[in-house]
């Protein structure tokens, strides 16, 4: 175990901290300070730190956890600072592994390696036009830690699995200090099984990752396709169907929303669009998509073969941003007409706000490949599903206090109206701070066992937030 500077004796010796990193500790008022504290959910933008810690490399976080723990002072752990419910975001120290960032890989060996800072951006960078790449996801600023650590949903995910299903080591920093390699065959498999979909920050701070490589020289096909809004359960239907027939082939995020801003849209304003990649020819693709097609004629319709970082860069994203709340659940099969007929009437019950409401009922491919490892290999549980369904509403700085409240209020009748149709279960990287049963929720019949590796490797709950795993 590392011994943090021998002037670390004050609670609030800052300095002394600052002068032991080889990164930089940024202090209120200081030069960089807005924009390292401001997360991504601006909700959660008036959470500000005592320090943003920008650590350089696993030593300077070894020190922070040693400060930290010796002052009694809170910490939050940041990557890409996008946890949705504002876990990532604290008014103790702030603990920021963004500057180590670097990736790389070795193709004799089929390895990817990255360390804790890297973002899909900086992944897609690395790899981008060579014929390998590791399943990751689609926006360019999420950091890769949280997205592995929780389980790491991406357009890949139907055909070569989760992130966290290519990951064969890990290092990690634990709350004694020590810096451990944590794989399934080594000391540490118990925590390596914790770490492949038990969410960011409970165990440690993950430093650096190896994946295995997936080959992906062959062309995809992407589609960017849009319905008016007429026959909108029949398309859905359809779409869905469309998925499960080609459950490893295709990869699809589908949806309903409104073709404008407003409060209680009409039916006929709900329109339906699918977005996603098909693992093929672009003459099988349209093969594939030809019942739903053939349903109504699109408004859009965009369906173009490419290369597998062309398609990356053409399914790119930056939502959600700004200020946001959300839930997520999961499907088991599909949703029936009456799940979906649910759906859209509480679309029309939408209370409006000066936003498009883009995300309201979103179906997130995640079945095919990722069903074929049982639920309990991994600590990420929910292998029996086919669908993330997330629900999301947004507001801007214009919008007054009482619209936000009532689209808060709209969102949790709305997701309990949902919940005869769903699994429960929630995705633990679309977290939310008012989910009902959120442990169970998250990990299911694996939470018992992962509150016994929290006991063995942090039994004095160093790493802790409003929805840690606890100690068995």
């Amino acid at each position: 175990m590392l011994s943090a500077a021998p002037a670390l004796h004050s609670p609030k010796n800052l300095r002394a901290l600052a002068r032991s990193l080889d990164g930089r500790l940024i202090l209120p008022g200081e030069m960089g300070y807005a924009m390292a504290a401001a997360p991504n959910n601006a909700r959660y933008a008036d959470v500000l730190p005592l320090a943003v810690a920008m650590c350089a490399n696993a030593h300077d976080v070894q020190l922070c956890l040693r400060w930290a723990a010796d002052h009694r002072e809170t910490f939050a752990i940041r990557s890409g600072g996008h946890n949705y419910a504002g876990f990532s975001t604290t008014r103790g120290l702030l603990i920021d592994v963004k500057a180590m960032n670097k990736v790389w890989y070795d193709e004799k060996k089929n390895r990817g390696y990255i360390q804790a800072g890297a973002s899909n951006q900086n992944m897609a960078d690395a790899f981008s036009g060579s014929t390998f790449a590791i399943p990751s996801g689609r926006c360019p600023t999420v950091g890769a830690s949280g997205l592995v650590l929780g389980g790491g949903w991406g357009f890949a995910a139907t055909h070569a699995g989760l992130t966290c299903d290519s990951l064969v080591q890990t290092d990690v920093v634990l709350a004694n200090g020590r810096l451990v390699s944590a794989d399934d065959q080594g000391d540490y498999r118990d925590l390596f099984w914790a770490l492949r979909g038990g969410g960011g920050g409970n165990f440690g701070v993950n430093t650096g990752f190896s994946f295995a490589l997936h080959e992906v020289k062959d062309d995809v096909t992407i589609f960017n396709i849009v319905w008016p809004g007429e026959r909108q359960i029949d398309l859905l239907m359809a779409l869905q169907e469309i998925q499960s027939n080609h459950a490893q082939q295709m990869s699809t995020r589908t949806k309903a929303y409104p073709n404008a801003p407003g409060r209680h849209p009409k039916r006929n304003q709900l329109q339906v669009a699918t977005l996603g990649q098909f693992f093929g020819p672009r003459e099988k693709a349209l093969e594939a998509l030809a019942p739903a097609l053939k349903l109504v004629k699109p408004v859009k319709s965009d369906i173009r073969q490419m290369s597998y970082w062309q398609a990356r860069d053409y399914l790119i994203t930056d939502d959600p941003n700004g200020m946001y709340d959300l839930r997520s659940s999961y499907v088991a099969e599909s949703l029936s007409p009456e799940a979906l007929e649910t759906m859209l009437q509480w679309m029309m019950k939408w209370p409006g706000g000066s936003l498009l409401p883009e995300n309201m009922g979103i179906l997130f491919a995640i079945g095919g490949k990722v069903r074929e490892v049982a639920p309990h290999a991994t600590a990420y549980v929910h292998r029996n599903a086919n669908y993330i369904f997330e629900m999301e509403s947004a507001w801007a700085p214009i919008d007054h206090p009482d619209v936000v409240r009532r689209q808060q209020a709209w969102l949790t009748e709305y997701f309990a109206a949902m919940q005869p149709f769903m699994l429960p279960q929630s995705y633990v990287n679309f977290p939310s701070r008012d989910l009902p049963n959120w442990a169970r929720a998250y990990y299911g019949n694996n939470l018992a066992r992962l509150m016994q590796v929290k006991k063995k490797y942090d039994p004095g709950n160093l790493f802790r937030f409003e929805q840690s795993i606890p100690p068995a």
